[in-house]
This record gives structure tokens, C-alpha cells and sequence, in this order.
């Protein structure tokens, strides 16, 4: 058993099934029931998703259930090859491209396991709208409120559906560093944080994100001063998931370059 856990040929098995479910999942998007249902599922931390609204969208729940028993099989895969084989290597050939490729598979492990707690730890708001003036409370006494927006691109676009609008959101027709909010965060009502936040520089405090997600018109609003939709999130785990990203994608680098071979 541990010699078929840590084979290539079980891996690489692994690997394709991933690719063609994550396959299915995109296909599944093409209804519009199956994409809000995802979409659903990605504004919230995955665990309060499962226990509170999956039983509303039991094809997506089982589609999950799938990825995550591949992604499990595949990091067990990744832990007995690491031990078993990539280790007797690096000891008995303690040569740089052994050592390299076992840190990659460790490192491979410890980003898997950082995603994990991510989803299971902290919490998540999703689609929290605020106008200007208005202020969102949540977890631990704190608080966040839309202090002003600052909008240069059309309008009129705001007024189109959700899926038509991101079609206007490229890099020449969405100005993502000159559209921004002033945001300002309080806990019990004491200041602590006041900045203005785009769409690709979220604001930050601690382990505390909030994300613009994009810009909206408010229903009923005889003004045309867009609000924001947020998205706030208490990861414990993301400063250490990017390092561990960008350590793997040196590592592989390095890898390559000391592999790579000239015909």
C-alpha cells in the first residue's frame, strides 16, 4: 500500500483527475443555477457553506466533496512520496537537485495545509454594500464605514448586470487605481484605522482584509456616487500562504534552471 501511495504512476493519476474535475466544475458554471451556487460557496468561509447552505445546492456540495477527496488522496500522495522516497534520496545522494525536490514537496504539503485552515478558520463576509456615509459591524466589536468614493470611469456601466459588467473590467476600460473608497475601521466605536482601498489594494489590518469587490449604484439613490461591495475576511493563515507560494515557485525555479539541459 505505502509503495502505491508513493508512486509517480499514482500521482500522476491523481493530477489528471484533478484537472478534468476542476474541468467539470467550470462546465457545471455554464448554467446560471450551478454559477451562483459556486459563487455562493466562494463568498463564504467553506465550512459555514457546508453547514448552513448546501443542502440548497447538493450537485455543487458533491462536486466539492469530490475535489477535496482528490486534493486529500493527492497530499497523502505527496507526504508518503516526500518520506519514503524523496528523503531516502536526499540522504543517500545528498546532491542539490535531491534536496531541492524534497523541499518542494514539503513545501507543496505545508501550502495544501495552509489553504485548509483557511478554509476552516476565521471568518468571511461576502457582498457587504455600503453607500457613502454607511458602515458595515461584525465580529469583535469591530466596525467599518465608507467614509467617500472616488469613481472616474462610465457610470452607466454600474447599471448593467453583474456578469455583463466584468466584461468592462479590463485594464484599459476599468481604472482600477483611480477608482477607490476611503474606508475607516473602529473597534467599540474607537478609531483605528482610516485609508483608501482599490480593487487590487485591499485594505489591511492585522489578520484582517477588505477587499473591494466592485463598485454598484445604489437601488432608490437619486445621486450618482457609486457605493461599494466588500468582501471581509479574518484569515489567519494568508501572509504565511504567500510566502510559502513564493518559496515553492523559487524553489521549482531553481529546480528547473540547475535541471535544464541544452540539446
Amino acid at each position: 500500500m505505502i509503495k502505491l501511495l508513493s508512486s509517480m504512476r499514482f500521482a500522476f493519476w491523481l493530477l489528471l483527475s484533478i484537472i478534468i474535475w476542476l474541468f467539470i466544475g467550470a462546465m457545471l458554471t455554464i448554467h446560471d443555477n450551478f454559477y451562483y451556487a459556486i459563487k455562493e460557496m466562494g463568498n463564504e468561509l467553506i465550512l459555514d457553506w457546508i453547514l448552513e447552505k448546501s443542502s440548497n445546492s447538493p450537485t455543487v456540495l458533491i462536486w466539492f466533496i469530490g475535489l477535496c477527496l482528490i486534493g486529500f488522496l493527492l497530499a497523502v500522495s505527496f507526504i508518503f512520496c516526500t518520506w519514503y522516497n524523496l528523503l531516502k534520496v536526499a540522504r543517500k545522494q545528498a546532491s542539490l537537485k535531491s534536496i531541492l525536490l524534497f523541499i518542494i514537496h514539503i513545501l507543496f504539503v505545508i501550502i495544501m495545509a495552509l489553504h485548509l485552515g483557511s478554509m476552516l478558520l476565521g471568518y468571511k463576509y461576502s457582498d457587504v454594500e455600503l453607500a457613502v456615509g454607511q458602515e458595515f459591524k461584525f465580529d469583535e466589536g469591530y466596525s467599518i464605514k465608507l467614509n467617500k468614493v472616488h469613481y472616474i470611469d462610465d457610470i452607466n456601466v454600474l447599471k448593467m448586470k453583474y456578469k455583463e459588467m466584468r466584461k468592462y473590467h479590463t485594464r484599459n476600460g476599468f481604472h482600477y487605481k483611480d477608482n477607490y473608497a476611503q474606508l475607516t475601521l473602529k473597534q467599540n466605536d474607537k478609531e483605528i484605522k482610516s485609508e483608501k482601498t482599490s480593487m487590487l489594494s485591499p485594505f489591511k489590518y492585522g489578520c484582517l482584509r477588505a477587499t473591494i469587490s466592485y463598485f454598484y449604484l445604489p437601488k432608490g439613490s437619486e445621486s450618482d456616487t457609486p457605493g461599494i461591495k466588500l468582501v471581509i475576511a479574518k484569515n489567519y493563515f494568508n501572509e504565511l500562504f504567500f510566502i510559502f507560494y513564493a518559496l515553492e515557485i523559487i524553489s521549482i525555479l531553481i529546480f528547473l534552471l540547475i535541471t535544464w539541459k541544452k540539446k
